[in-house]
């Protein structure tokens, strides 16, 4: 009877959502659908925060109807806005400072291409890089042809930091151990749990990795800015720099306010004074279309895990299930109409088999003759390059993270913690290394011998994929993995990646690859189609509507699920990075 009265519950819920999307539908085509655009026009584009890598299904953060768009259709949109003899500018807000820098130079692609077509691009910021850590927003600015800033708002680039908390002399005093281990000296991702403070290996990566982002942001903001490298090093060297000092640097064009901008803008348009948004566009059934030979679109955001998840209906984490990237791969490969695939990955990793499932599907992929270009993002690290590394080609921006190649596996054991309180667990078992990753009693020797012997296998097995797919010999590998990161452009000179760009550049290989000619437009199809949102929305209601029930002794699912952010699970098989800063999230 309970089962009946939830499901019968569940469905009720999910033919109320039926309804508000049918109203919805209704308005959208009715007397209230978009209006037609005017024959010359300036786009307006908030960048205050920048698009997602993928946009949320759930409905507190307004993903099931779209609420947002993601850096693919926002660089699509900007690139179809070039070719629209209507479009005649791009006025700009700008404001993100923890914006990953990937999708910064996917933006920045995207602007040069729509300068290039003779249009004017006008940026207005009330400050930059007020936070001083990061360098988002003004790289951003840069590439826009005339940058505004206000007069109360300064310049207060200063460079790139990062700040690692370390937790272990914290977890000491609680009485609570981090067991486990990791392969191998540069796997910094447990480091935050069993160390107080960064190792050598993991400093000098991680030094390097963020002198190599900073370079590439000197050495393209300098040519936006038409000044010298040495010059812009200085002027950051010595920030904050009240507006006006600003300008007469360099480092931006006016002092004014929003109302300044805008008006330099309708100036420019010819005294038109409508700007119309991105989403106003994306709605214009008028803009260029991109129909062609169909290029298959296949992502993999978030970590990498298998099985789906028990995540809430009302909002989601950013996840990349296994399972439906290498389902959507399947669907790619055999859909006749398909000409190549591209595979868009965003994570900072995950578990090994998830991993490996999609490395195989990829590889599956090109054995049934389509082939799989691989565009990274932000970050595409550990899980995230394992699930990459069968690619046909693989491309990056040179300030994606990638790399990391290695394995660990830690999970909390908190037997002094329980013993201090008074709390006594016993155990009984069958079979000697049962429970060995216990959160009550640290492993035997046996049992560490045992995990010692899964992180080899496992370091062994990812290693020897990689080896193989880039044609590495024993001496290039062991340089290029022992878990170091790496930027993409120290990747490309790891023989990691093949070729440094953006989305763009993945889909223009892509026709090639496919023999489509160059000068062709292509569909750019999804896969899954973005329709199946509603549909994961009806899945997440019923999986909440179900009973589960578990007979052991083990920490609450909030404590557990809380760890997992940080990369602490209890199994061996973590092939994915800690917590990174927002910079490059």
């Amino acid at each position: 009877m309970r089962r009946f009265i939830v499901g019968f519950l569940a469905t009720i819920g999910t033919l109320v959502l039926l309804g508000v999307v049918a109203g919805v539908a209704f308005f959208a085509s009715g007397p209230f659908s978009p209006k037609p655009l005017p024959q010359q026009m300036v786009l307006s584009l908030d960048l205050r925060s920048l698009p997602p890598e993928t946009t949320s299904t759930g409905l507190l953060s307004g993903g099931l109807f779209g609420g947002s768009r993601d850096i693919v259709e926002t660089v699509q949109l900007l690139w179809q806005a070039a070719d629209d003899p209507r479009v005649v500018g791009l006025y700009v807000e700008i404001g993100d400072e923890d914006g990953g820098m990937a999708r910064v130079q996917e933006l920045r692609q995207a602007i040069a291409h729509f300068r290039g077509k003779g249009k004017f691009t006008v940026g207005f910021a009330e400050s930059l890089g007020s936070g001083g850590s990061h360098v988002a927003d003004y790289y951003l600015a840069a590439a826009l042809e005339q940058i505004w800033l206000q007069p109360s708002g300064g310049f207060g680039v200063t460079g790139i930091a990062v700040e690692t908390p370390f937790l272990k002399g914290g977890l000491d005093k609680l009485g609570v151990k981090v067991e486990g281990g990791k392969r191998y000296e540069y796997k910094s991702a447990p480091d935050s749990f069993t160390e107080t403070g960064y190792s050598r290996p993991a400093r000098e990566n991680l030094q390097r990795l963020i002198d190599s982002l900073f370079d590439q942001f000197v050495a393209d903001v300098a040519r936006d800015r038409k000044m010298e490298a040495a010059q812009l090093r200085r002027l950051i060297d010595t920030a904050p720099h009240e507006s006006e000092q600003a300008r007469r640097e360099g480092l931006v064009d006016k002092i004014g306010y929003r109302a300044d901008a805008l008006e330099d803008v309708y100036q420019r348009a010819n005294g038109k004074r409508d700007l119309v948004t991105l989403d106003e566009y994306a709605g214009d059934g008028a803009r260029p279309k991109t129909n062609g030979e169909v290029i298959a679109l296949v992502r993999a955001s978030g970590a990498i895990a298998s099985g789906g998840g028990s995540g809430s209906p009302l909002d989601d984490e950013a996840m990349a299930n296994a399972e439906d990237v290498v389902e959507a791969l399947e669907n790619a490969s055999q859909a006749k109409e398909v000409r190549a695939i591209v595979l868009r990955i965003d994570s900072p990793g995950g578990t090994y088999p998830a991993a490996d499932a999609i490395a195989d599907a990829v590889g599956r992929a090109r054995a049934a003759g389509k082939p799989v270009i691989v565009s990274m993002g932000d970050i595409a690290a550990s899980g995230g390059y394992l699930a990459a590394v069968r690619g046909d080609v693989i491309v990056a921006q040179p300030t994606t993270i990638t790399a990391s190649i290695g394995v660990f596996s830690i999970w909390p054991m908190a037997q002094e913690l329980l013993t201090s309180l008074g709390v006594n667990v016993e155990r009984l078992s069958v079979g000697r290394n049962a429970g060995m990753h216990s959160t009550f009693q640290p492993p035997t020797p046996a049992q560490r011998a045992a995990i010692n012997r899964e992180l080899d296998v496992i370091y062994a097995a990812f290693t020897a994929q990689v080896a193989e797919s880039r044609n590495l010999d024993a001496n290039r590998i062991d340089a290029a993995a022992r878990g170091r990161v790496f930027s993409g452009i120290d990747a490309k000179r790891a023989g990691l990646v093949d070729e440094l760009g953006g989305l763009q550049l993945a889909l223009n290989i892509a026709k090639a690859k496919a023999g489509i000619d160059e000068g062709r437009k292509v569909e750019i199809r999804r896969y899954p189609d973005e329709t199946d949102r509603f549909q994961r929305l009806i899945d997440r209601v019923f999986k909440l509507a179900g009973v589960t029930a578990s007979p052991n002794l083990a920490m609450p699912r909030e404590i557990r699920e809380a760890l997992a952010k940080f990369g602490v699970a209890t199994r061996p098989g973590n092939v994915r990075l800690p917590p990174l800063p927002p910079l490059w999230r």
